[in-house]
């Protein structure tokens, strides 16, 4: 069962190459200078999920990350 979901997974994965495209794309091109404040997928502009924008999970996410890191009051 395990071997089946590894290769199920396998295939919806992407390749470092494919993953990093985006990041590549908006550091070295200059179509998107002039874009700010903007999420970015598959090289174009995206809009979020609604947990992406939920301010409530965004609070959580850096106070445990602060926690984490040791910068929590």
């Amino acid at each position: 069962l395990v071997g089946l979901g590894f290769k199920v997974a396998k295939r919806l994965a992407l390749t470092p190459e494919q993953g990093a495209e985006t990041l590549v794309y908006l550091a070295s091109s200059p179509d998107p200078g002039s874009i700010t404040g903007q999420y970015f997928d598959k090289c174009a502009v995206a809009q979020p999920t609604s947990e992406a924008q939920n301010d409530e999970s965004a609070k959580c996410l850096w106070a445990e990350s602060s926690r984490l890191a040791g910068f929590a009051d």
